[in-house]
């Protein structure tokens, strides 16, 4: 696992991100195709019981999508991200921990 996402992990105050699918994943973001060939983007709690209206979605969700839902977790979960280049780009996350850093810096000069 990159080192990248370790320090998102810390950042998020979750146990971990991976790409080894597991059903223990406290949050699942991936891909799926449609019987009519269509790609959809599921990021679930439960596959077994998708809310349609909030887990799936038509176009890819965005970074902050992800990052908000994550952030709803609890300390010990874990994420399955199905490709984490993907949805998570390290380009992304960098600029993402880097604010997360100055924000915390900023709270506590104050």
């Amino acid at each position: 696992m990159n080192n990248i996402y370790t320090k998102l992990a810390e950042a998020l105050n979750i146990y971990e991100f991976t790409e080894d699918y597991t059903s223990n994943a406290a949050l699942q973001i991936s891909e799926y195709m449609t019987a009519d060939s269509y790609d959809i983007h599921v990021m679930t709690n439960d596959p077994s019981l998708l809310m349609w209206d909030a887990d799936v979605y038509y176009y890819q969700p965005s970074f902050n999508d992800i990052i908000d839902r994550i952030k709803d977790l609890d300390e010990d979960a874990i994420v399955y991200v199905s490709d984490l280049d993907q949805y998570l780009p390290e380009y992304e996350v960098e600029n993402y921990l880097e604010d997360h850093w100055k924000q915390l810096q900023a709270e506590n000069e104050v």
